[in-house]
C-alpha cells in the first residue's frame, strides 16, 4: 500500500513537473498563511452559534482546520517533497471549495431556480480562480498552467453534477455555465503568458542574455533530483575570466561589458544544446553538464580554457580563464557541489591562473 501511494506520488510529481525543495522564504511565507487560515476558520467556527449551526459546514471547516495543521507541521519539518507538500494544500483547498459549492446548490436549489446559477456561484468562482492565480505566482507557469486546468475541470464537473441534482432545473443553467467556463478559461489564458514573462524576464541575466544564478541555482537543484532517481551523474564547470577588472579600467566598462557578451556567445557555441550554461555572477560562470563524468568535465573545461585562450575578443583583447570542475556523487546537495567546484576554482586561481583544476 505504503509503495503504491508512493509510485502515484511520483506520477504526480513528474505529471506536473514538481521541485523537491522551495526556497526558504517562500516556505516560511506558506507556513505562515496556513496557520493564518487555520485562525481564519476557528473564527468561523466561534460565530456559528451566532449566525446558526450548519452541522454540515462545521463539519468541513473541522476537517479543513486539520489538513492545514497536517500540511502546515510537514511543510515546517520535511526538507524533501516541499513543492509536492504545497500541490497538496492547493488541490486541498479546491476541493473544500468545490464540495461546499456543491452543498450550497443542494440547500438553496429553489433560491438558485428564481435567481439564476451565475449569481448564486458568482462567490466560488472568484476563489476558484484566486486560488489558480495564486498557482502562477507559486509555481512555475508550465506547472502552474497544469494545476489551473484540473482545478478548473473538477469546478465545471462539480457544477454540472450540482445543476442537474437541482430540482427543477434553472432555466438559465446552460447559459450561466458556459459564463462560468468562458471566465475561468479566460483568466487562465491571461495569467499564462504573464507569468512566463516574468519568469523569462526573472531568470536572464540582461547584459549577456543568458540564464541568470538563480535560473542556475533552480536548474542544479531539478538535475539533483534526476540524478537521484535515475542514477545517473552530471558535472559543472565553474570558470572565472582572469583579471577582467584591468580590462574594464584600461579600456572601460561599456568595453568590459562587450567582451563579456562576446564571452558568453563563444563558450555558448562550443558546449552542447543540453548544457545548462549560466552567468554565476561578474565574471564568474557556470556550466552544467547532465550525464557526464568528471573526466570528460575536465577534458571540456580544458578544450574551452585553450580556445578561450587563442581568441581575440573586442579591441583585439587577448584574455585567459580559470577552472573549477566537480561532479555529483550520492548525498551531494547544492550547497556541497558549489562549494566543492569554488573550492576548485580558488585553487586554480592560487596556481598561477590559466588553468584547470577538479576537486
Amino acid at each position: 500500500m505504503q509503495q503504491h501511494s508512493s509510485e502515484i506520488a511520483d506520477r504526480l510529481v513528474y505529471f506536473f513537473g514538481l521541485s523537491e525543495t522551495i526556497p526558504e522564504r517562500k516556505r516560511r511565507l506558506f507556513t505562515g498563511m496556513l496557520l493564518l487560515g487555520i485562525i481564519l476558520l476557528f473564527g468561523d467556527l466561534a460565530l456559528t452559534p451566532f449566525l446558526g449551526v450548519d452541522w454540515f459546514y462545521t463539519i468541513a471547516d473541522g476537517v479543513m482546520i486539520l489538513f492545514l495543521g497536517v500540511t502546515a507541521w510537514l511543510l515546517w519539518r520535511s526538507r524533501e517533497r516541499q513543492e509536492f507538500i504545497l500541490f497538496g494544500v492547493f488541490f486541498g483547498s479546491a476541493l473544500y471549495l468545490l464540495v461546499t459549492m456543491y452543498y450550497n446548490c443542494q440547500q438553496h436549489s429553489p433560491l438558485i431556480g428564481e435567481q439564476g446559477l451565475l449569481r448564486n456561484i458568482s462567490p466560488w468562482l472568484v476563489w476558484i480562480i484566486l486560488l489558480e492565480l495564486i498557482c502562477f505566482l507559486t509555481f512555475r507557469p508550465a506547472t502552474a498552467l497544469r494545476m489551473a486546468l484540473v482545478i478548473m475541470i473538477l469546478f465545471m464537473i462539480i457544477l454540472v453534477l450540482a445543476i442537474f441534482a437541482m430540482n427543477p432545473l434553472p432555466p438559465s443553467a446552460l447559459r450561466d455555465l458556459v459564463i462560468l467556463l468562458a471566465a475561468n478559461a479566460l483568466v487562465i489564458l491571461l495569467a499564462f503568458p504573464l507569468a512566463q514573462s516574468q519568469e523569462q524576464n526573472a531568470q536572464t541575466d540582461f547584459l549577456t542574455g543568458l540564464p541568470n544564478r538563480s535560473h542556475g541555482y533552480t536548474a542544479l537543484l531539478a538535475e539533483i533530483e534526476r540524478a537521484r532517481r535515475y542514477d545517473e551523474n552530471f558535472a559543472i564547470i565553474l570558470f572565472d575570466i582572469d583579471h577582467f577588472k584591468k580590462i574594464n579600467d584600461t579600456c572601460g566598462h561599456p568595453c568590459g561589458d562587450t567582451v563579456l557578451r562576446e564571452v558568453a556567445a563563444f563558450i555558448n557555441g562550443h558546449i552542447r544544446r543540453t548544457d545548462v550554461f549560466t552567468r554565476w555572477g561578474g565574471e564568474e560562470f557556470l556550466i552544467m553538464m547532465s550525464r557526464t563524468d568528471l573526466a570528460s568535465a575536465r577534458l571540456k573545461a580544458d578544450h574551452l580554457r585553450q580556445q578561450l585562450k587563442n581568441r581575440p575578443f573586442h579591441q583585439d583583447i587577448f584574455l585567459t580563464a580559470s577552472f573549477g570542475v566537480t561532479a555529483y556523487y550520492p548525498f551531494d546537495t547544492t550547497n556541497s557541489l558549489l562549494e566543492r567546484v569554488d573550492d576548485a576554482l580558488y585553487r586554480a586561481k592560487r596556481n598561477g591562473r590559466n588553468c584547470v583544476e577538479v576537486e
